[in-house]
């Protein structure tokens, strides 16, 4: 039976809820302002809001693998110092990356994880597969000093480009840094600087930690000697494998002799970081990749789509 009372109990009710509701859009509408870069320790809403702002993200490549007295995971440390100095300086975002690559000649370790090339290649392919899907058109390799990482940097860019007609990019920073006559004294702490920029500063020894080392020398290999003065050695020349652990990373090297000198070298490698990213003109490279993405799909696409692979 229609009372009046009810009638207005439940208008009033309603016009409640309604107050609720406008309140609550305002909450729901407010995103967390960015608090790191790393793409897999932001939130979905965080990662949707960036893309609208960039759709640049860094992506390391290395490797685990015997590094004698130094980190194993150290060449891709060296690669992800890199891309967290270059997502900050455009305002992009960077993400872990492909650690377990192919390590190359340094199967015979205990410290080394032998991932094929193959696989390492498949792995990278799917992550960057998800990464355009989601709506991120400019990825961009970074390794540093790992001589295996062309052969799957490479190959996942060009046939991801011709899938997806979308440019990946690559940098081997050691490459950047010869081309740019970047000195010595200008590099010398980066190891400590991509440490200190990833927040592994204790994974470096301190002077003494090891003691002397075994004194043994290590086995030579002619044929790779010879090979070497004929020029015609590295990843993507020869097959081979380090005669001992040692044979791998530096044999002699200067330590730090406390924390504090460690933090010190650190903060030091960062700088030098941020200023061989600077000397790149990082920000240059992602525009020009864009307006190469953007003459690709508007201009080559249409004129030569007949004769292109298929899109996914």
């Amino acid at each position: 039976m229609y009372s009046p009372r009810s009638s207005s109990w439940f208008r009033a009710a309603g016009l409640v809820l309604a107050g609720c509701l406008v309140a609550a859009a305002p909450l729901q509408a407010q995103v967390r302002k960015l608090h790191t870069r790393d793409f897999t320790r932001l939130s979905q809403v965080q990662v949707t809001e960036q893309l609208k702002q960039s759709d640049v993200i860094f992506i390391p490549i290395g490797s685990v693998e015997t590094n004698g007295t130094q980190p194993s995971d150290r060449d891709w440390v060296a690669g992800l110092g890199f891309a967290i100095a270059m997502a900050d300086e455009v305002g992009g975002l960077y993400m872990p990356g492909l650690m377990w690559s192919y390590p190359g000649t340094t199967l015979i370790a205990t410290a080394t994880i032998n991932i094929s090339p193959t696989q390492g290649i498949d792995f990278l392919k799917a992550t960057c597969e998800s990464l355009i899907r989601a709506g991120f058109r400019r990825i961009v390799f970074v390794s540093s000093g790992h001589g295996p990482a062309p052969m799957t940097a490479g190959v996942v860019l060009r046939e991801l480009f011709d899938k997806f007609r979308t440019p990946l990019l690559y940098l081997e920073m050691g490459e950047q840094m010869a081309r740019l006559k970047i000195a010595g004294d200008a590099r010398n702490k980066l190891l400590y600087g991509s440490h200190h920029l990833a927040g592994r500063m204790i994974d470096l020894a301190l002077k003494g930690e090891y003691g002397d080392g075994p004194t043994d020398a290590i086995p030579v290999n002619p044929g790779m000697e010879e090979l070497g003065k004929l020029g015609v050695t590295g990843s993507l020349a020869v097959g081979s494998w380090i005669t001992d652990y040692r044979g791998h990373g530096p044999r002699s090297q200067v330590l730090p002799a406390t924390d504090a000198e460690r933090e010190k070298w650190g903060q030091e490698g960062e700088a030098q970081i941020r200023d061989v990213v600077k000397k790149l003109n990082i920000k240059a490279v992602v525009e020009a990749q864009k307006k190469h993405d953007e003459f690709t799909n508007k201009v080559l696409v249409p004129k030569y789509q007949s004769i292109l692979p298929p899109q996914p």
